[in-house]
């Protein structure tokens, strides 16, 4: 399903007397092109401010929740909601993966990512028990002491932070057959993903993409490539962040994603901040729209250099899992002689043998550009990441 129009149309009908969307909304939408052109964005800041209005406003209007996660919105936490339908949807979505990853009963997964108040742990537990999956919900701490738990009770399924599952495996583990990695990135980075790989040669390793809002939203399924949509509750665009107008795909561009079927707190081209190459892709277990690259930045401080929209929270994904290095960077751009843009890196930590010829690679590679200089310091002062002398 690359555009859901029936879907949409659906969404639109159902939205059209929905407190928050009245009078916002066209009645129909004719294709994607009419869906981009008369269905407005919104982002988090629109969300958090109904949010905050007693009782929550017009999200609060006409719902039963039965589950309130929270997620971080400034200096303090806001409640997304969930009705009893949300959740038997996201748990009807995930055992579609489930499936495809071959879990299923007589399985046991351990669950090493929190509980408290946020979202991870929860959702997990619920997929996993609805899908007759016995659960054993431990959340993150001793590896020692999770380690013989899971031994103990035969855990064929891990989920959790890709950092603890290799501690949890130096302790002792025993790989299981399937791992889901989140909380940190994971085939975003690979070494840490190639370390995961090593400890666990015959595990099925699972990266998966979700926000508190949506929930989940995409997973690598075995056989494919990045992260598959759920597109039967999620529909997702990339827009240029400066002119907010669909990119074609293959383009990098900002996330924006939409409730198919969510019945609290729907959320209709929804900006995620999130950078992301969109792609469709060949029927996979019936989905067809992928995001090859997961996220790989925010769309914060966007600046065009040679002629190429840069947006300077790409380079963390640049130097991830390079040794010596602390992530710390700033990039400064000039202008040459001849007025030709210069880009010079500096990066925060020892750069090893060939160092800067893998951050020049990998640099051009995510980017579409190349750099000028790529220096290494022992500290790199707080500061904007981009120093803009044009």
């Amino acid at each position: 399903m690359t555009f859901p129009l029936d879907a949409l149309n659906r969404r639109l009908e159902t939205l059209s007397g929905h407190p928050f969307y009245r009078g916002r909304l066209p009645s129909r939408i004719a294709d994607a092109g009419d869906f981009a052109a008369s269905v407005p964005l919104m982002g988090r800041a629109n969300l958090a401010g109904e949010m905050a209005r007693p009782r929550f406003g017009a999200f609060g209007e006409g719902v039963s929740p039965v589950r309130m996660n929270m997620t971080p919105a400034g200096a303090g936490l806001m409640p997304i909601l969930h009705t009893a339908r949300d959740i038997d949807s996201m748990v009807a979505a995930a055992r579609t993966h489930l499936d495809a990853c071959g879990i299923g009963p007589g399985d046991v997964c351990a669950v090493t990512f929190g509980y408290h108040m946020f979202v991870a742990g929860l959702f997990y537990q619920s997929q996993m028990e609805a899908h007759g999956v016995a659960c054993i919900p431990i959340g993150p701490g001793d590896a020692d002491r999770t380690a013989e738990l899971c031994n103990r009770a035969g855990a064929t399924v891990l989920a959790g932070n890709p950092s603890f599952s290799l501690r949890l495996v130096e302790a002792g583990m025993k790989p299981p057959k399937v791992f889901f990695a989140g909380g940190e990135p994971f085939t975003g980075n690979p070494a840490l993903y190639a370390a995961v790989q090593t400890a666990m040669p015959e595990t099925t390793l699972i990266d998966s993409f979700s926000l508190s809002e949506f929930l989940p939203v995409a997973r690598t399924f075995p056989g494919g490539t990045g992260v598959h949509v759920f597109d039967e509750l999620v529909h997702a665009e990339v827009i240029d962040p400066a002119t907010c107008e669909p990119v074609p795909d293959g383009e990098r561009g900002e996330l924006v994603l939409t409730h198919l079927v969510k019945e609290a707190q729907p959320l209709m081209r929804y900006r995620t901040g999130d950078l992301a190459v969109r792609q469709v892709t060949e029927p996979l277990f019936d989905r067809t729209v992928s995001l090859p690259r997961v996220v790989f930045g925010r769309t914060d401080e966007m600046v065009k250099v040679k002629g190429v929209k840069l947006y300077p929270s790409e380079v963390r994904t640049v130097l991830l899992g390079l040794d010596g290095l602390t992530g710390r960077y700033r990039l400064t751009i000039s202008s040459k002689a001849a007025g030709d843009d210069r880009i010079a890196l500096a990066i925060e930590g020892a750069g090893g043998d060939g160092a800067a010829e893998e951050v020049a690679r990998r640099f051009r590679s995510q980017t579409l550009i190349g750099t000028d200089e790529i220096t290494f310091a022992d500290t790199i002062d707080d500061g904007p990441l981009v120093n803009d002398k044009r």
